[in-house]
């Protein structure tokens, strides 16, 4: 290529020089192949285009270098500087979006060397706060004739302009570039590939074993984020009898900005629209898209919603967002997406849980209502029966033997004490008699001694709420569960230390037991074998609650039972 003629005006469009002026055995060529080799040697996406900028600029003593990736719209979507400090391009603000002497490079996708970048026809100046520049050299980097971006260097340290030799190894470098930038992003894509199916693998176990609703979406949100590394995970249930998305689980730096329970409109933003429509929703800058609603206190540029389908019917809505644009793309889709459809398998799972748990305690009330019907029967219904062949005989007698009458009567008086007795302790026998006339407290520390001396532990107890402000049947339930923890820890534990915390915690009562003993196989003890886990899942369930279990052989055991207490919250104004 010529010298750029000394109005300013420098060529563009031409081919450089076949022949570079120097020969690998020199200090340029030497250069050039050892920033080759750095180059060459990193595989990771973001240092490799760092060191692409850093690298050109020394090779041709740049004072200033960018490289500008482009996006599949041909638009920049990377702007990677060297030379400038970052305090410095913080003053300058927002990076270029490819429009004056930037976009001539960018448009014909050929080299162009400046004297005086001012004086060319499109150029437009620069920002507040940024170095000026004067000469200037922009070459594209192009991979099977695709251009990946574009690198700027200004102002040649030493001389007014740059050279042919410039050009023509920025050229050779570039070249070289792309390779390394194509190969970057193939081992940044398989990369992810691979930690994408552990996480969806590792979900597929996980979600199947889920049978709370909320749990599921918590550990559905926390995988999506430590797993991906997605910025921000809401997912939405659809709430149609309010015509509204309510937010069920979130994960990310929104965590404490939005009120878990939340609702938002159908008709305002990109969740509510897929959960309107059941179509996917990718946005990757949201300023463009007129679904998007803008939420006081969030910087989102980019966002993916994916629907979850069942039976036809969106029930909820997989929300990911961040602070940058152009952060996702069609893998991100298919990722969630595939994601998507197995929530949808683990929700109707646990939909027919729920059937089933319903069944199951309709014919446990069935069975029960025999029960008391035959105990009934068999003893108070019998005695008042008694009781009432008596009265008809003393009634029959009266008149002839009046002085029979008074003792019968004090003998029906008892039989009728003796009945009421049956029926006060019948009814005492639904309610545990260690908790006859005793507070929770009471008991839980008669439990405790009990432990303490049958099995040799030391029991610390943490009591933070008011137990007389339990209802009956929690009172109860918690006490059996209390009853069976300790029973299951001094028969199969061996532990030396446990503890016990009953509190409320975030809207939630809280009841956890642990234990330092031998732990135990979590599917060895879900199938049933032993550890009345069954019975200690049945009382929590019979409060609405669920229950969790943390365990393994050697790491002791550790149970957390969890009534929700659902509390209404409202969601942040829109701007």
């Amino acid at each position: 290529m010529t010298n750029p003629p000394k109005d300013g005006h420098g060529s563009s469009g031409q081919e450089p020089s076949q022949e570079p002026s120097f020969t690998p055995g020199d200090a340029k060529g030497s250069a050039l192949h050892e920033a080759i080799r750095t180059l060459t040697a990193n595989l990771s996406l973001d240092p490799v285009l760092q060191q692409v900028a850093d690298l050109s600029r020394e090779l041709v003593s740049a004072t200033y270098s960018a490289l500008g990736i482009l996006g599949e719209d041909g638009s920049l979507v990377q702007f990677i500087t060297s030379g400038i400090s970052q305090a410095a391009r913080d003053r300058i603000g927002a990076p270029p979006e490819g429009k004056g002497v930037l976009g001539v490079v960018l448009r014909e996708g050929q080299s162009l060397r400046l004297h005086d970048l001012s004086r060319h026809p499109e150029s437009t100046g620069f920002p507040a706060h940024h170095p000026a520049m004067r000469s200037f050299l922009g070459v594209p980097i192009t991979f099977k004739g695709t251009v990946l971006g574009n690198l700027y260097l200004t102002d040649k340290i030493g001389a007014e302009e740059f050279s042919d030799d410039d050009e023509n190894i920025v050229t050779l470098f570039a070249a070289q570039a792309a390779v390394a930038i194509e190969n970057a992003r193939l081992f940044e894509a398989e990369t992810r590939r691979s930690a994408q199916l552990d996480v969806l693998n590792l979900m597929g176990r996980e979600l199947t074993r889920i049978f709370d609703l909320d749990r599921l979406l918590e550990k559905v949100a926390d995988l999506l984020r430590e797993g991906f590394q997605y910025q921000n995970v809401q997912i939405f249930w659809v709430d149609r009898e309010n015509n509204a998305i309510q937010l069920r689980a979130l994960a990310g730096s929104v965590q404490g900005k939005i009120p878990l329970g939340a609702h938002r409109p159908l008709d305002r933003g990109i969740a509510a629209w897929v959960a309107r429509t059941g179509q996917t929703a990718l946005c990757n800058d949201v300023r463009e898209d007129s679904r998007y609603h803008a939420v006081t206190g969030f910087e989102t540029a980019a966002e993916l919603a994916v629907p979850v389908m069942v039976k036809d019917e969106t029930v909820a809505v997989i929300n990911v967002d961040g602070t940058e644009p152009n952060i996702f793309d069609d893998s991100d889709v298919k990722t969630l997406e595939t994601l998507a459809g197995q929530l949808a398998v683990a929700i109707e799972n646990i939909n027919l849980h729920l059937q089933q748990q319903d069944q199951s305690q309709r014919l446990a009330v069935a069975d029960e209502r025999d029960r008391i019907g035959r105990d009934l029967h068999d003893g108070v219904i019998q005695s008042m029966y008694a009781v009432g062949l008596n009265l008809e005989d003393i009634s029959s007698r009266a008149a002839e033997e009046p002085e029979s009458v008074k003792p019968r009567i004090e003998e029906v008086v008892n039989d009728l004490n003796q009945a009421i007795g049956d029926i006060r302790r019948y009814i005492m026998d639904l309610r545990p008699t260690e908790l006859q006339g005793r507070r929770l407290e009471e008991a839980l520390a008669s439990l405790v001694g009990y432990l303490e001396d049958r099995a040799g532990v030391t029991v610390t107890v943490n009591l933070d709420l008011d137990p007389s402000l339990l209802p009956e049947r929690y009172f109860v339930n918690i006490w059996h569960i209390l009853q069976e923890s300790f029973s299951n820890i001094e028969k199969y534990a061996h532990a030396k230390q446990v503890s016990v915390s009953l509190a409320v915690r975030d809207g939630d009562i809280c009841l956890t037991i642990t234990d330092d003993g031998v732990g135990f196989d979590l599917e060895t003890a879900e199938l049933g074998r032993g550890y009345g886990l069954p019975n200690i899942k049945d009382r929590a369930e019979r409060l609405g609650g669920v229950l969790y279990i943390d365990s393994s052989p050697g790491n002791g055991a550790r149970l957390d039972i969890k009534v929700p207490v659902p509390v209404p919250t409202t969601w942040p104004p829109v701007v």
